[in-house]
């Protein structure tokens, strides 16, 4: 994936110090033009390395003092602008504007700059709202109002722009869900390219079935030494589940893609290769490739938001939701084991056979460490509306369910998450995420609820 990058821009060239103002006596007006000053390199240097550090570190920047609409109009083309205004009126902010891409203001504390042109970014600021908001388009202006939300801002535009940039490989037909309408899943696929701008590549089952006839034989110690707990029936040989998991890299790489989503239950993917995917799905999602099964368009945008935004493998899920007892209960065969891409950390885990499918191997069941999670589901019909649950994870459970199953307290209220329910499949992370997830949810249009 190509890199982002950000423009840091410096809006005109004169400034006041606010402390020297502070050292005129008498509030002597006359001596004011002396402490107007015009802003050289070195300072320049010190608010772009100062931004610099608050954006995303994966980012490309470069920095420019616009002065005038026509510096505007001649400034570098950037993923997104960081704006910092000194003395510039509207006119430069709108020029900016035009070429389409987000912008952060971000005007320095008036304890250390006072700047004229801070009368200038709201009349910018009102107009395109206003204006925006007349011919139908998203003005995707924001305000800073500290340097955390520069670097909250920052992030959740990097979250749209990776997802802008992704590449998915679908395998099999599409899901039936809502409505279970066969046309409703095909213009899932439809929407996810169209609205948020993710490639698609597709391959049918069939075809699938030929490359998978065609592979060499897995090797079933790859995930016999790696679980914790050989739980399936004797005799039943995991090397296909491990043989899947290889395929699906390499198609992957043959592809150009860094998500993927498999309809394995539906399609004749798990009949024709007497396996499940869900070995394969958990040590993608643990490489770092978003992965989702069921091919799920849905909840697989919902893990790209929630793995972007938070920087963690998500946990795709079946919900339950139990409002007598306040709990929150869910389980998959597919959840990830590392607990973020920025550790090493990892969850343990024990291999059954599949729960809906007993004949075939293997389901997981990944042993999760309590404490706070976040939970999320995406709307079905327009991946316009989600519902961010702050949660508290208790315990693993052992119901008669899908292998991997927690049980979740739900401050919020179970009630209250039960009448603004959104999406089937879920997604689930470590810790309270729940802002950085409305704030990349803001920045791609997504009404976010929380719970």
């Amino acid at each position: 994936m190509k890199k982002m990058k950000i423009g840091i821009i410096i809006l005109g060239k004169y400034y006041t110090p606010s402390p020297d103002e502070k050292k005129i006596e008498n509030n002597d007006l006359r001596r004011s033009d002396a402490i107007n000053l015009t802003a050289d390199q070195t300072l320049v240097s010190v608010i772009s390395e100062k931004v610099r550090a608050l954006l995303p570190k994966d980012a490309e920047t470069f920095t420019e003092n616009v002065v005038t609409e026509n510096d505007a109009l001649n400034a570098g083309l950037a993923d997104a602008y960081v704006l910092v205004p000194f003395n510039c009126i509207d006119v430069v902010f709108a020029a900016m504007h035009s070429k389409n891409r987000p912008i952060i203001i971000y005007p320095p504390a008036y304890s250390e700059i006072w700047s004229y042109g801070n009368v200038f970014y709201p009349y910018f600021m009102r107009d395109v709202r206003k204006i925006d908001s007349m011919i139908g388009i998203e003005h995707g202006v924001y305000l800073c109002e500290s340097e955390a939300d520069l670097s909250a801002y920052a992030a959740a535009l990097y979250v749209a722009y990776r997802i802008k940039n992704t590449k998915v490989l679908c395998i099999g037909e599409a899901m039936y869900e809502p409505y279970h309408s066969f046309n409703w899943g095909y213009e899932m696929i439809r929407l996810i390219q169209s609205r948020f701008g993710v490639e698609w590549a597709h391959i049918g089952s069939d075809r699938f079935n030929g490359i998978f006839e065609g592979y060499e034989k897995g090797d079933g110690a790859e995930i016999l030494s790696a679980a914790n707990e050989n739980r399936m029936p004797e005799g039943y040989d995991p090397s296909n589940s491990v043989k899947l998991y290889h395929i699906y890299k390499k198609l992957i790489e043959e592809y150009g893609a860094n998500a993927f989503t498999v309809n394995c239950i539906e399609s004749t993917v798990h009949t024709g290769c007497k396996t499940t995917s869900c070995y394969a799905l958990s040590k993608l999602n643990d490489d770092g490739i978003i992965s989702a099964c069921e091919a799920d368009v849905t909840t697989l945008m919902n893990m790209l938001i929630v793995s972007y935004s938070t920087d963690s493998p998500a946990f795709m899920l079946n919900p339950y939701l139990f409002p007598a007892d306040n709990k929150l209960f869910v389980s998959h065969c597919t959840s990830p084991t590392r607990r973020s891409y920025k550790s090493d950390e990892r969850d343990e885990f024990n291999i059954y056979s599949y729960f809906e499918r007993r004949d075939l191997p293997c389901g997981l069941q990944v042993i999760k460490k309590p404490g706070p999670v976040t939970v999320t589901g995406l709307s079905h019909d327009g991946m316009d509306k989600m519902v961010v649950v702050r949660g508290e994870f208790i315990r693993n459970t052992s119901f008669p369910s899908c292998r991997t199953q927690l049980e979740i307290d739900v401050p919020g209220g179970i009630k209250k998450l039960a009448e603004c329910y959104e999406g089937r499949h879920w997604a689930l992370v470590y810790g309270d995420q729940s802002q950085k997830i409305c704030n990349a949810n803001a920045a791609l249009g997504i009404e976010s609820t929380v719970i």
